[in-house]
């Protein structure tokens, strides 16, 4: 449930708008350092064609000119979307949500466009999905619009993934309605009515409504040990040492965890993105534990979205390091992912210079493939990227020499 304040015709609305977790407002002056940086990041500028060299004085001053205006015309509506509280002193601004050509006959309904980009440490964390609800409901709910519109690139999985999550269906792929990366490219355009809207608030999915006696198959993770460690399921128990692993310098340095990852964010990973995972089957994720204490050492998973070929993720944490653990663990992945998901390939990737996870990689049998300038996106900016490939029927173990340096630490 959702609290709403402010907003009505005639004057400048100031809504605030809350789930408890999400939060909704517009945006201030002292947003704009942060703003800036939103619109900066390298996939919404890849996306959505955001402004790259957008300085804080850029940001203030749309924020006082065309973000203002549109709130007093009623034609453009932005919105600052914050983990936690809004305008408390735990408040983060993760992102923005808008509605944009909104269109309000006089006599009720209407119609308008709804637009999100997020920072890279609002992404996996659920706020893209809560500032959507909230914005729809906002705009079914308090506006009385009758029908949104949702346009992204063709092509632009996540934006696509999330429209079906929020309820919106799509209508048409229209060619040359979409950018990337400066260029025209097809886009797809969904939509959603207030009707619409509050069946999927209901659950009822009129369209893929399941049979009344269908059965809800439980997720079931397969445990897969070598008598050293053991692959399982992530637990709430594995919680805390979870949050100790993604605060680590390394893990930080050379992986996407977010920033000042907490016990929020475990429990968000464990339950809801690792189990989503296994229910898709696009991202499979184990637990890596000592298979005497069961203690928790790390997690390893297969990103698996392209046919017949996944990718590895890794992050162990600094105990960890140096035992052989996560070599053992990503063996018993690839015996997993070959034997019995009869894979084809497993990639591996690395950002430039991670040379602990290339030689972890070397020691496993994986042959480099090449260096990519500029393909990984470390936080906001464009680094090079490391590829290596392992096939069904390779062998598990060096090809050559190692001719590499040390593992970097940080």
């Amino acid at each position: 449930m959702s609290e709403v304040a402010g907003s009505s015709r005639g004057t400048t609305p100031n809504p605030t708008l809350s789930d408890g977790r999400t939060s909704l407002r517009r945006f201030t002056a002292a947003d704009a350092q942060v703003y800036a940086a939103i619109n900066r990041d390298a996939l919404n500028v890849k996306w959505a064609g955001s402004d790259a060299t957008m300085t804080e004085q850029d940001a203030a001053g749309l924020i006082e000119g065309d973000i203002a205006d549109g709130w007093s015309t009623g034609s453009s509506l932005r919105f600052a979307v914050a983990a936690a509280g809004s305008g408390t002193p735990e408040e983060r601004i993760v992102g923005t949500v808008s509605l944009q050509s909104v269109f309000r006959p006089a006599e009720g309904g209407g119609s308008a466009s709804v637009g999100i980009k997020l920072a890279e440490a609002g992404r996996g964390h659920g706020h893209a999905a809560g500032a959507v609800a909230l914005l729809c409901g906002y705009a079914f709910g308090t506006l009385g619009l009758e029908i949104l519109h949702w346009r992204t690139t063709a092509g632009n999985e996540p934006s696509r993934k999330l429209a079906l999550g929020s309820g919106f269906v799509l209508a048409a792929e229209i060619p040359g309605f979409g950018h990337v990366d400066g260029k025209v490219a097809d886009g797809w355009m969904f939509t959603q009515t207030a009707k619409q809207w509050q069946d999927h608030v209901d659950g009822k999915r009129a369209e893929v409504s399941a049979p009344e006696d269908a059965i809800e198959v439980a997720v079931v993770v397969p445990r897969l040990s070598d008598g050293s460690v053991v692959l399982r399921e992530l637990q709430e128990a594995d919680a805390e040492q979870l949050v100790l692993n993604c605060v680590n310098l390394d893990a930080v340095r050379w992986t996407t965890v977010p920033l000042g990852y907490t016990r929020e964010h475990a429990d968000y990973f464990i339950n809801t993105i690792t189990a989503d995972g296994w229910r898709s089957r696009e991202t499979l994720t184990f637990a890596v534990a000592d298979a005497v204490t069961d203690h928790l050492l790390g997690t390893v998973d297969l990103q698996c979205k392209t046919p017949g070929a996944a990718s590895i993720g890794i992050n162990f944490g600094p105990d960890a390091r140096g035992t052989g653990a996560a070599e053992k663990a990503v063996r018993l992945l690839a015996e997993y992912a070959f034997n019995e998901l009869n894979l084809s390939y497993l990639h591996w990737h690395a950002l430039v210079p991670n040379w602990g996870s290339r030689k972890l990689a070397w020691k496993l049998g994986f042959r480099f493939e090449g260096e990519i300038r500029g393909d990984y996106n470390d936080r906001g900016t464009p680094s090079d990227r490391w590829i290596l490939s392992l096939a069904a029927g390779d062998e598990r173990a060096p090809l050559a020499p190692w001719d590499g340096p040390a593992p970097l630490t940080r």
